[in-house]
């Protein structure tokens, strides 16, 4: 039996006039795991009102434009409880019934919102079906519809849309068994979503509503009482697994997926305590429960192969915790998959705490799977952060488990994202000779690290994006262009956008660095604005940024520019970076109108760049 949100507690901190303390209340209540999907709804209303009370004690909001052509109310209000559950801000709005083209009009394109949320419904595609209207034509025309909405968003400068697909309620006269033909829905809603599918613009994620309401079920799902009565067509525990699935959407266009999966050993990757039983004797394969755990396994080892990091969190001696990825014929994964592998009697909390700083990640890139309930309210209760899945005690449940909470989501996936594991593993060791080292900079003079530094171009551009969506620590505006934004950028007359790709002498880092410096006239005749400077935080503290911010001026120079000035713009976690203009020679001359602080320096005489890094030429 589900468990109600404790609201009196909220309003009680509300009353006070103690706002963060209760929005703090309410995400704690939410993360709980015995509070179901639906027992989240109510906590919508009261979520709305708390953010925007306490407006710019906050972080920016995502702003958020739901068009559907059914009724939406229920699903605005779920939306930003479901973005609060992990910490993030959401500002909803909705449009009206069916209003969706009259409402993309309304945009204001000064101020468009940060992601479009397109929802349809199947009213026209699934009309009469002896209207003797060809299936080819219903779909042409859908698809034709949407396309034109995208292209009427993008002239109102929408960054990013959601486009949800088509499903179906009932099977149509046509049943199960022809539903598949020329005529049925079931064939109409796949070729629809299909089309849909192959039509989209870029920087769009496509959420497939027909697979999501057939893993909770359509009877479950939708809701024909309210369809008929509201032109709502979810149920409640509908509208929430709908809206979680849309935030995670939300997210891999903003931010990106959590990057790090932190898993224990005994009786999560095997059965049974392997100290007990030995490297060979726990259990794995040649039972129900053992192949459950190959199972869960194969998953991860999917997960590593597109990009998700794996560490190993253990309280175990460590050479009992090696053993069966050493000695066991069954184990699927392989040390060579795991990038960070602690294992000893230290509290779980301090190892997924060097674990970050290890791997240089924030917490919140933590994914944490244990078996141990007292482990994971530990994490839960110290480490906020950090998502925590709630383990079911069956392990053929352990990969529904994990895919549930829909953390790894991605929009696309890059040469580098399938190359990231092995990278660590190489970095991990790089970053251990260099906290031995007795001398820093001769290590890094022998790391021979060589840097191709070049305009930024087409076929580089969906890295650029990437890096632009989820870098944070090391971003001095992080702001978050588009392909298409990057695309006008680049079009600017003057402008300058450079990538960089890093290689030493063990490993190819690939392209880790970005930099875009504009002409503004507003900062001085013959002055450059930097408008994006990032770098991935796989290479902080290997003086890579000095060898980018080098190129740069060295380029705005070349180019006639006499003055380049730089923006820094702190957010919840580009600390990191808040030094290094100074750092490199910029002098401060105050505040932004953004909100930011201003750095110059003169391109008449270059500074002297103190990096290890040499230019490939």
């Amino acid at each position: 039996m589900s468990t109600p949100l404790d609201l009196p507690a909220v309003r009680q901190l509300e009353r006070a006039g103690d706002l963060i303390a209760a929005l703090e209340l309410l995400r704690r209540q939410l993360r709980r795991p015995e509070i179901s999907p639906p027992d989240r709804a109510p906590a919508g209303p009261v979520l709305t009102r708390l953010l925007s009370a306490a407006g710019s004690a906050l972080a920016p909001p995502v702003r958020v434009l739901v068009l559907a052509q059914c009724s939406t109310g229920w699903l605005a209000q779920a939306l930003p409880a479901a973005a609060w559950r992990q910490g993030v801000v959401l500002s909803v709005q909705e449009g009206g019934y069916d209003q969706v083209r009259q409402a993309v009009e309304a945009i204001e394109a000064q101020a468009p919102p940060d992601v479009l949320v397109l929802l349809p419904w199947n009213q026209r595609l699934l009309h009469d079906e002896d209207s003797g209207e060809s299936q080819g034509k219903r779909v042409a025309d859908e698809v034709a519809f949407w396309s034109q909405v995208w292209r009427l968003a993008a002239t109102r400068g929408v960054p990013r849309i959601v486009q949800v697909g088509y499903d179906w309620l009932e099977p149509g006269a046509a049943g199960y068994l022809l539903g598949t033909g020329s005529t049925g829905h079931l064939r109409n809603v796949q070729a629809a979503n299909e089309a849909l599918q192959g039509a989209l613009p870029d920087a769009t994620a496509f959420v497939p509503l027909d697979a999501i309401s057939g893993v909770m079920g359509r009877h479950r799902f939708y809701d024909r009482r309210q369809m008929a009565w509201t032109r709502q067509p979810f149920s409640a525990a509908g509208v929430a697994l709908l809206a979680e699935h849309l935030f995670a959407a939300i997210r891999a266009l903003t931010t990106g997926p959590r990057k790090l999966l932190v898993v224990d050993l005994d009786d999560t990757l095997w059965g049974g305590v392997v100290g007990e039983l030995g490297a060979t004797g726990v259990e794995l394969g040649d039972s129900p429960r053992g192949e459950a755990f190959r199972a869960f396994q194969r998953h991860l080892r999917a997960l590593v192969r597109r990009g998700v990091l794996l560490a190993v969190c253990s309280k175990n001696n460590r050479e009992d915790a090696l053993g069966p990825f050493e000695r066991h014929p069954d184990m699927v994964l392989r040390l060579d998959d795991i990038a960070c592998f602690h294992a000893n009697w230290e509290p779980k909390v301090e190892n997924l705490q060097h674990i970050a700083r290890e791997l240089r990640l924030g917490l919140d890139s933590i994914v944490f799977f244990d078996d141990s309930a007292f482990e994971r309210d530990a994490v839960r209760h110290a480490l906020p952060e950090v998502e925590v899945v709630d383990v079911p005690e069956d392990p053929t449940e352990y990969v529904a488990a994990l895919q549930a909470g829909l953390w790894f989501e991605s929009v696309s996936l890059t040469q580098a994202d399938q190359q990231r594991a092995a990278q660590y593993k190489v970095m991990q060791q790089q970053q251990t000779a260099a906290d031995t080292a007795p001398d820093l900079e001769a290590f890094l003079a022998g790391l021979q690290m060589r840097a191709s530094t070049r305009i930024l171009s087409e076929e580089d551009l969906p890295r650029a994006v990437q890096l632009l969506g989820k870098t944070n620590q090391f971003n001095l505006t992080t702001r978050r262009h588009t392909a298409a934004a990057l695309r006008s950028l680049l079009a600017l007359p003057g402008m300058i956008a450079l990538t960089l790709r890093l290689v030493d002498r063990q490993l190819d880092h690939g392209l880790v660095a970005l930099a875009i410096a504009i002409p503004d006239s507003e900062f001085g005749a013959s002055t450059m604005r930097v408008d994006v400077l990032l770098m991935s935080c796989r290479v902080i503290g290997r003086t890579v940024e000095d060898h980018l911010v080098d190129q740069l001026l060295r380029r705005a120079a070349a180019a006639g520019f006499q003055r380049i000035v730089g923006e820094f713009i702190q957010s919840p976690k580009n600390a990191l970076v808040a030094g290094l203009y100074p750092r490199l020679g910029f002098t401060a001359e105050g505040a932004t109108r953004g909100g930011g602080v201003l750095f110059a320096q003169s391109l008449v005489e270059l500074p002297v760049s103190k990096s290890h890094v040499r230019e490939d030429t």
